[in-house]
């Protein structure tokens, strides 16, 4: 019997590993009509479904990237780390020649003003001239609570972040076990996480903004998966989003694949 029950019980944790994922959240956002959106797992690939557009967004775990398509013009947008740091390239240029044109007229003014009103434009100046290492998001702290709430029946750990003693973002997270993800799904949700943060923080920095409040989760030690997001402008929510469903049913495969009536030149049907 012990035989039997022990062979039941891996039975059902080779099921669980291979589980494929569904999670839906809602979005409302201050003076925009409310939105939704969809994440699919399977395979090693998750695609994003949005409520708001009609675009296919598949994102690859293996090779790391990103393909965004239009069925309506067939436009085919594919960013991985090959292209994401050609981009990146292109827009530091582009940045520091801008730079070059304006500080010298910075230095001059600089050099007319008070010890304190020069301190204050020096750390603007580095702020514009690297904004990797004084940008906004470098003064954002991640504050574990001891709270806890519930979000769609899952309870979550609360994450605050805070920047210039305000909150100006708060995040939920649950183990994925709460979800039923099995360990590949969660991986591979982890790495779209991991996958956004570089790809927005990267291209902003390159363009000299750095009031982002993205954050690198597995950096601040956030394990687990979003289970909700609020935002917030002068403490007033700004931004809204939560689970609302989830479910571990079977996708099918045609479902993590792009449209067959998509351009030629598409490396994902090398792929598919």
């Amino acid at each position: 019997m012990k035989f039997y029950v022990t062979a039941i019980v891996l039975l059902s944790l080779s099921q669980y590993a291979v589980a494929d994922a569904t999670l839906t959240y809602s979005q409302s956002q201050t003076g925009s009509k409310p939105t939704s959106f969809s994440f699919l797992i399977k395979d090693q690939r998750l695609r994003v479904d949005e409520s708001s557009s009609e675009r296919v967004n598949l994102f690859k775990q293996s090779g790391t990237e990103f393909i965004s398509y239009n069925p309506q013009n067939q436009q085919l947008d594919l960013i991985n780390p090959e292209i994401l740091k050609a981009r990146v390239e292109k827009l530091d240029q582009q940045r520091q020649q801008r730079i070059k044109q304006v500080e010298t007229e910075l230095q001059k003014k600089l050099a007319q003003m008070s010890e304190k009103e020069r301190e204050i434009g020096e750390a603007l100046l580095n702020q514009i001239k690297y904004p990797a290492f004084y940008g906004e998001h470098t003064q954002i702290r991640v504050l574990p609570l001891k709270d806890h709430k519930t979000v769609a029946g899952i309870e979550c750990r609360v994450y605050q972040l805070i920047k210039q003693k305000q909150r100006i973002k708060e995040l939920c997270m649950a183990p994925a076990e709460a979800l039923g993800l099995g360990s590949k799904d969660h991986q591979t949700l982890r790495s779209f996480y991991a996958f956004d943060y570089s790809m927005l923080s990267q291209l902003m920095l390159a363009m000299g903004k750095s009031d982002f409040t993205v954050i690198d989760y597995d950096a601040q030690q956030m394990p687990g998966v979003v289970i909700e997001a609020i935002e917030f402008d002068q403490q007033q929510i700004s931004q809204h989003t939560k689970l609302t469903s989830f479910n571990t049913e079977p996708l099918q495969a045609e479902q993590l694949r792009l449209p067959e009536n998509r351009p030629d030149n598409d490396p994902e049907k090398a792929t598919d």
